[in-house]
């Protein structure tokens, strides 16, 4: 007889979710799948308040979010405008005029149990001139502006690769609140003017709508955005600031009309106090300024964006305030933040959208009973922690490794004493060509290999194991591969002519 005890009396009844946007429609999506019908969910949005929704761009495990949910992506990407994302190239952040592709999924195969970009240094060290990104399919497709869905044969070439999206934010929540409301989820229309909590704990109790109406429910998901209503405001958990490392703290928003073949990757552009995006969506194009107020004025930053977008403007510039960093606890009492009240990391790597999926399913897992173990916010706050300052110090890398000295704004990057975490990492890279990544970080040694050698950052010099490792013609071996991969690149179908075959945006 088992002594595990299912104890329904201690189980939560009721759930509100307040704020919509991707964050809350994402939430109320997942929950309302998983918990089905034994949970009442209720959102709280108010229209007089509105969400950023510039979030347009994501990485591949978007696609494993959606499937969870049972979506369809042709019906997804025509709903919500969605286009393929192969990659991010990065322009002017090595230097001027320079750029190169952090494609999504790996690099060529590996040999034995070693990873192919030990052999891809083993033999630039020797001579060999073909970047690392050559060995991605999903280069050699962005490169081209095709598209495949990756081979499910493991053994091909055309498997190793992977892709995300780009879509409009906006969109997508209304996507997700008709999926929600077909599962039951409640939505309250509505402006909370008081957070009532309890005499006995300080948990929250309830809110309180403009309306006078309260809201009660046994937990709470605060996805207010950066005012974070409940965890911050209310529930008093503080918000840990890492300006000293990522300076953008501004940015300005525009769509313009498509001049331009659609290319099936995000451009990051950097300018001498920031960068630019550029995301393709399938009938505009999405624009924006990240910048540092610090080093650029509000006025100078909507002149830059203006006087480098392609096509006529579609919208007035979404100027937006923001603060890098995430609260000292993701979890506290009776309340979880996810989304932009939990934190931020800049977009410079689409990770805005997979924090709040990642919270999401990290609740999912960890969901409570009415008891609020402590054990359950321990865990649920020292991995999502993990997960934000392994992102940052990627996203950090990025600035650090750069050559440009052009501005004061890339000498204070260029310069800047970064997290230890960071530094080790790159010390050991630095020496052999070995990094170290661990199972659950969301970015991998491709990943950061990817930016390392595309920003031109090398080891000293190879693993002392490849020495022993002369079995393969490397020359050789690394142009059939290339050669390969182009021609699968050659056969795909064209990135627009995919989108307007199996997925055309309804409008």
């Amino acid at each position: 007889m088992s002594d595990i005890k299912n104890n329904n009396a201690k189980n939560i009844q009721s759930v509100a979710i307040v704020g919509g946007g991707s964050a809350g429609w994402m939430t109320a999506s997942m929950l309302s799948k998983q918990l089905g019908s034994s949970i009442q969910i209720t959102l709280i949005e108010s229209e007089q308040i509105g969400t950023i929704g510039v979030g347009e761009a994501t990485i591949p495990p978007i696609q494993n979010f959606n499937r969870i949910l049972g979506i369809d992506e042709t019906e997804f990407l025509s709903s919500c405008n969605g286009s393929i994302k192969l990659a991010i190239e990065f322009e002017n952040w090595t230097k001027l005029n320079h750029k190169y592709m952090h494609p999504f999924g790996s690099f060529a195969v590996d040999f034995d149990y070693m990873s192919f970009p030990y052999f891809w240094l083993k033999a630039r060290a020797e001579g060999y001139k073909r970047d690392l990104q050559e060995f991605s399919i999903a280069w050699h497709l962005a490169s081209n502006n095709k598209f495949q869905k990756p081979s499910t044969d493991p053994q091909s070439l055309a498997s190793k690769f992977d892709y995300a999206y780009h879509f409009d934010a906006g969109k997508y929540a209304q996507f997700l609140r008709q999926y929600s409301e077909k599962n039951g989820v409640v939505r309250k229309e509505g402006k909370i003017v008081d957070v009532v909590t309890s005499d006995i704990d300080s948990s929250i109790s309830s809110v309180r709508l403009e309306s006078g109406e309260l809201v009660n429910a046994d937990f709470f998901v605060d996805c207010s955005g950066q005012q974070a209503l409940l965890l911050g405001k209310t529930l008093n958990v503080e918000f840990e600031s890492w300006h000293e490392h990522l300076l953008n703290d501004r940015a300005v928003a525009v769509q313009t009309a498509h001049m331009s073949q659609l290319k099936p990757y995000t451009r990051s552009i950097a300018h001498h106090a920031g960068w630019q995006w550029r995301i393709p969506l399938q009938t505009r194009m999405g624009n924006g300024n990240v910048y540092a107020s610090e080093f650029m004025q509000q006025d100078e930053a909507e002149k830059l964006l203006l006087d480098t977008v392609e096509g006529p403007t579609l919208t007035e510039p979404n100027h937006i305030k923001f603060k890098t960093g995430k609260r000292a606890k993701f979890w506290h009492k009776n309340c979880v933040a996810i989304g932009l009240s939990a934190g931020f990391l800049e977009p410079l790597e689409s990770t805005s959208l997979h924090l709040i999926q990642s919270g999401i399913m990290r609740l999912v897992r960890l969901f409570p009973d009415l008891s609020m173990s402590p054990l359950l916010q321990q865990e649920y706050n020292n991995s999502t922690a993990k997960e934000y300052e392994a992102i940052k110090d990627f996203i950090i890398l990025h600035y650090k490794a750069t050559e440009r000295d052009d501005s004061e704004y890339w000498r204070y990057c260029k310069n800047m004493d970064i997290p230890d975490s960071l530094k080790s990492r790159i010390e050991l890279y630095k020496e052999h060509g070995h990094l170290s990544v661990h199972d659950k970080e969301l970015f991998k040694q491709d990943n950061w290999m990817a930016v390392l050698t595309g920003q031109h950052v090398y080891p000293e010099s190879v693993g002392p194991i490849l020495a022993a490792k002369n079995e393969l013609d490397l020359t050789r071996t690394l142009d059939s591969i290339y050669n390969n991969m182009k021609g699968l690149a050659t056969t795909a179908t064209g990135h627009e002519m995919y989108l307007m075959k199996n997925a055309p945006f309804k409008g």
